[in-house]
């Protein structure tokens, strides 16, 4: 289904913020319920969480098929095509092909099943939530704790190379390719030592206001046969809450992984596998341990820290049965101890499963009020994840950051919209971040050098390029509720182009995340290099 007719009024916003931004970014149409959804983006790229892994070019046009494979540790994993979309880089206009659609039949029963048990949800007011970002003026400003609670082979290359064993990728073959004894204590050594209150600090002091903090379903409980190492990371993530509360830090706690692997990223658990949805088991192990996690952060002693659970990071799942989750998913962290008992007041975060709102209006119609309160949706934005994206220059990089601003303004009158993981790096150069042993798609071509790992090896200009960057997705972010970079911290000299803390340190990132150094202002195409 192509876009044929729109609605005059969404016409006219939409060429005036392109006229101005020399961009023209024609609007998705409300077109969900019907069973398609059009992708529409800009300045060569497709959505914001999906992935151009393949283009042609022909003359001044670039066909790109934009996948689902679009983040850290993905590179064991066949990518799913979603749709095509084609450049005029002369123009740069992009046109559109459809995308299969996807049955609301499951869907519907089941939000009517759900309609018929909880009666009482309409006629009892929602507490306060903790959420303090309910102003349009206020904003999230925060880091990710990756690599902590759940380990990547990029933010801790140290971690692996201690078991000296190279076909240890992910957590799984942590715990099954090495002693036991090793294993627990290369990890614990990390778990207690990688993250201290002067990090919580040092955020607090860089005028941050929140972090969000990936953990593995195995902090929880391990099923026989599963190798995962179960020590202290649930403790470890309770601590850290109550640290945070004492320098004003808010949390968002993310199920970073699920039984059977959501996504078969490396950072999922295990690397190439994705059967979470295969077994019932791994569904129903998941939502307990939500409702386990709900029930300690619901609990008045994190008032001033805990304002939100993530319920899965990046699952990659056909959307019927991602949806259905969602909903049994959100009961039991709404009503932790059951509908006669207390309502949580946290915050419910849902992952646009690889659907972004900048590119679809397909969750306008999902988890909305008065059925679902206090719902909002997580996108993550990468633009690194194949060659061709690498190949953009500074000034279409930024082009696109730009121009999801207004995405993000409009996907937040629907609900909060969460940018939860992006990274000012620009190439894939870091050692691991397609997986360990992977590689890198810009190393090819010799252009890696000085640009990842020990960042007193930057140049001036680099480091420019890294503050331009991260100036453009934060002024873009805050079109939505906000953002979380990824990540706060990495082990010394490694993938320091992806630290915040190097960034303060080494001065790409400024001190006050209000102030733009560089001069990058989204709505001003000029400071851009357009």
């Amino acid at each position: 289904m192509k876009i044929t007719t729109l609605v005059k009024s969404a016409v006219l916003t939409v060429l005036a913020f392109g006229l101005a931004s020399g961009l023209l970014n024609i609007p998705v149409p409300r077109n969900a319920v019907s069973g398609n959804a059009s992708v529409v983006t800009s300045s060569g790229l497709p959505g914001a969480t999906s992935s151009a892994r393949a283009a042609s070019v022909t003359g001044r046009k670039i066909v790109l098929r934009v996948t689902d494979a679009n983040s850290r540790g993905a590179a064991s994993v066949k990518p799913k095509v979603i749709a095509t979309v084609t450049l005029d880089a002369a123009r740069s206009v992009l046109s559109t092909l459809s995308v299969p659609g996807i049955p609301f039949v499951r869907f519907r029963r089941r939000v009517q099943q759900v309609k018929t048990s909880a009666n009482r949800l309409f006629s009892r007011a929602m507490p306060a939530l903790r959420w303090p970002y309910t102003s349009t003026s206020s904003k999230i400003r925060g880091v990710n704790l990756g690599g902590w609670l759940v380990i990547e082979p990029f933010i801790t290359p140290g971690v692996f190379a201690a078991t000296g064993n190279a076909n240890i990728v992910d957590e799984w073959t942590f715990g099954s390719l090495q002693p036991r004894g090793q294993a627990t204590k290369i990890l614990q050594n990390h778990l207690n030592t990688f993250l201290s209150e002067s990090d919580i600090r040092q955020i607090a002091s860089a005028g941050l206001n929140h972090v969000r903090i990936p953990i593995g379903y195995w902090a929880f409980e391990v099923a026989a046969g599963e190798p995962y190492l179960k020590l202290n990371q649930w403790d470890l993530l309770k601590q850290a809450a109550r640290v945070c509360a004492k320098y004003n830090i808010k949390v968002l706690v993310d199920l970073h992984t699920a039984p059977g692997n959501q996504n078969g990223f490396e950072h999922g658990g295990r690397a190439g596998v994705n059967q979470w949805a295969n077994d019932a088991s791994n569904i129903n192990r998941t939502v307990n341990i939500l409702q386990t996690m709900s029930k300690e952060f619901s609990q008045s002693q994190y008032a001033n820290s805990v304002t939100a659970i993530e319920l899965l990071n990046e699952p990659v799942q056909d959307q019927n049965v991602l949806i259905d989750f969602y909903i049994r998913a959100y009961e039991v962290v709404r009503y932790p101890t059951g509908r006669n008992g207390p309502v949580s007041p946290l915050l419910i975060a849902i992952s646009d499963g690889f659907i972004s709102p900048a590119v679809s209006d397909y969750w306008n119609n999902k988890a909305l009020p008065p059925q679902y309160e206090g719902v909002a949706i997580d996108s993550h934005v990468y633009t690194i994840f194949s060659a061709e994206q690498i190949a953009l220059s500074p000034s279409e990089r930024l082009a696109f950051y730009c121009s999801l601003k207004l995405k993000w303004a409009i996907a937040n009158s629907v609900h909060p919209q969460i940018i939860g993981e992006w990274t000012p790096a620009y190439t894939d150069c870091a050692n691991g971040v397609n997986g360990r042993n992977a590689g890198s798609k810009a190393g090819t071509s010799a252009d890696c050098y000085a640009r990842t790992g020990d960042a007193s090896t930057f140049t001036t200009d680099y480091k420019k390029m890294l503050g331009r960057m991260w100036e453009a997705q934060v002024d873009s972010s805050e079109g939505g509720k906000g953002w979380f970079m990824w990540t706060w911290k990495t082990e010394a000299k490694a993938a320091e182009d992806w630290s915040y803390q190097k960034g303060l340190q080494y001065g790409w990132i400024p001190r006050d995340p209000t102030q733009r150094p560089q001069g990058v202002i989204c709505d001003n195409p000029a400071t851009y290099g357009m």
